[in-house]
This record gives C-alpha cells, sequence and structure tokens, in this order.
C-alpha cells in the first residue's frame, strides 16, 4: 500500500457517489497538464472506475486530492456521478497525499517535482527539507537538487519539459552560475546528443576543472564504423589480388575474382562519399557552437581528405 494510501485509510471517510459538478480541482495543483486522459478514457469505458478518485469537503463543493485524471476521464465519458472517496485532510495533509500519490504514479514531470517540493518548504513554510524527504521516501539531496532546477533559465526549463534534456543533465548544469553559460551548454549538449557522462565532463571543462573533453558523439562513431568498413574492403581486395596472381592460367576463376574486385572497387567509392557526408556534418556541429566552447576542446575526426589509393 502506498504511503498515500496509509495517510487517506488512517482519516475517517466515507464513499460516496458525487455530481461531478461539484468536484473541483485542487487549489494547489501539482501538474500542470493532465497527459494520457485519452487512454484513461478507454480503460474506463472498458472496466469501469476501479479506484475512488479521494476528494476531501469544502463549503459548497469537493475538492480533488488525488485523481484528477480520473474526474477528468469521467467527465469526456458524460458521466453525471463519480463514486469519490470522501476525507476530511486540512491543507497540509492534503497537499502530501497528492503529491505522494503522484510520486508513486511517476506521473510528475522534473519541474513539477521541483515546484511541489518548493511549495511545501518555502511556499507554504510546512516543513524543512529533510523532513519533506523522510514523508515522501526521497533522500534529502535528492530534494534539494530538485529545487535547484528552478533556478534554471527558462529555455533550459522549457527542454526539461519537452524532454529533450533530462533531469540528471540539468542537475550538472546547476554548478554552473551563470545563466547564459546554462543555456549555452544545455543547447550543445541538446544538439549533439550527449550521454550523462560527457554532459559531465563538458560542465567540468567549462567550470575551469582539468578535463580532456572530446565530443564522442553519434556522428564521430559513424565516422570511425566507415573507416573500419573501409579498410577491411581494402585488405580482402589485396587478398582478392593475390588470388588472381595464383590463378593466371584458370581463367574462369580469373574472371570471377576480377569481377567481384571491381564490385569491391565501387563499394570502397560508394563509402568514402558516405563518409564524407558524416565529415562535413561534424564540422558544420563544431563551426556552430560557441566560439568559447570551442577554444580548448578537441574534436576529433574533423575533415581528413580522402583519396582512394589503386590497389
Amino acid at each position: 500500500m502506498s504511503k498515500s494510501l496509509n495517510i487517506v485509510s488512517s482519516a475517517p471517510g466515507i464513499i460516496e457517489d458525487i455530481q461531478i459538478s461539484k468536484i473541483k480541482y485542487s487549489q494547489n495543483p501539482l501538474r500542470t497538464h493532465l497527459s494520457g486522459v485519452e487512454e484513461l478514457v478507454d480503460s474506463i469505458r472498458a472496466n469501469g472506475l476501479l479506484q475512488p478518485i479521494v476528494v476531501r469537503p469544502k463549503e459548497v463543493d469537493f475538492e480533488i486530492v488525488a485523481g484528477n485524471r480520473r474526474r477528468e476521464a469521467c467527465k469526456l465519458l458524460r458521466w453525471k456521478k463519480i463514486t469519490c472517496h470522501v476525507v476530511n485532510l486540512d491543507d497540509k495533509q492534503a497537499f502530501e497525499t497528492s503529491l505522494i500519490e503522484n510520486l508513486h504514479r511517476e506521473t510528475l514531470e522534473p519541474i513539477e517535482e521541483a515546484q511541489a517540493y518548493k511549495a511545501y518548504v518555502a511556499d507554504f513554510g510546512w516543513g524543512g527539507v529533510s523532513e519533506l524527504a523522510k514523508k515522501v521516501g526521497k533522500s534529502a539531496s535528492y530534494i534539494t537538487k530538485r529545487i535547484k532546477l528552478l533556478d534554471l533559465p527558462n529555455d533550459v526549463i522549457k527542454s526539461l519539459y519537452e524532454t529533450s534534456l533530462n533531469s540528471s543533465v540539468a542537475e550538472e548544469l546547476c554548478s554552473l552560475k551563470n545563466p547564459l553559460k546554462q543555456s549555452e551548454l544545455a543547447d550543445l549538449i541538446i544538439r549533439r546528443h550527449l550521454s550523462l557522462r560527457k554532459a559531465r565532463e563538458l560542465v567540468d571543462h567549462h567550470r575551469g576543472n582539468k578535463v580532456d573533453f572530446t565530443f564522442d558523439s553519434s556522428i564521430e562513431h559513424s565516422i570511425r564504423v566507415f573507416d573500419k568498413l573501409i579498410l577491411l574492403l581494402r585488405v580482402a581486395l589485396n587478398n582478392i589480388g593475390a588470388l588472381i596472381s595464383d590463378n593466371e592460367d584458370e581463367w574462369v576463376v580469373r574472371e570471377v575474382l576480377m569481377y567481384h574486385r571491381n564490385m569491391i572497387h565501387q563499394q570502397i567509392d560508394l563509402l568514402i562519399k558516405e563518409k564524407r557526408k558524416f565529415d562535413r556534418r561534424l564540422l558544420a556541429l563544431n563551426f556552430s557552437a560557441p566560439k568559447n566552447f570551442r577554444d580548448g576542446i578537441t574534436v576529433k575526426n574533423i575533415v581528413k581528405k580522402e583519396e582512394h589509393e589503386p590497389c
């Protein structure tokens, strides 16, 4: 049983069918948008409402504690009433229940989670970071790192919402104090699809730590694959050439070997052309980065002039 259900079950409550029109959203919503409602509509249509939504009574209506998506799905299904678990919770208990419920279901975006922690600790003053950490089953350092995400520039926060930047990388950017540098690095990390390890190296490099940073991007990996394949085919050409020399009197075998040698020649030419495309893309990425990121950073395998050497 989740902690949120423990909070609810410990409070006096009743199960009641309540008019949807009397059920209002929370005055302190944790989520800025409700996702996955259409899938929930299909599930409720097929299986019914498997779990009542949790509400608390207000002066003239009821406020949702947990179950905003279920309420919205039932409304789209044109239900008149919803089965609710009605409990008496104060503002703090209602907020804690809603927060733990959303964490348990993993429905909060990193920024929404950070905003909830900040609201609990700073805006409402309901407790410190350590107390909140115990209630939600997280470490104090986890809570602190999440709250720090709110200090990032708006464009970086937008990237977090759009999931083009993950929260672990964003936490690394928090160690930089300059918002402009945070934005530039975030853009660079997104465009080059850098892993968490490479993003951490980039941040350390920019902070002045002596880290030998290289952009080991997927493009560079592709270039290395082309280099290896071209080398293997050239070795094959040499081996076929040796076989041709050993079978000068066997004209049928010689013709077959000559045909395949020519085919390999053509394949090498095609691979070199494809590799040059990746070379140009890597070069374009390098020079599209801000100058202060290019200085002192080694970018491997930029453009190498490939010449086909006859074998």
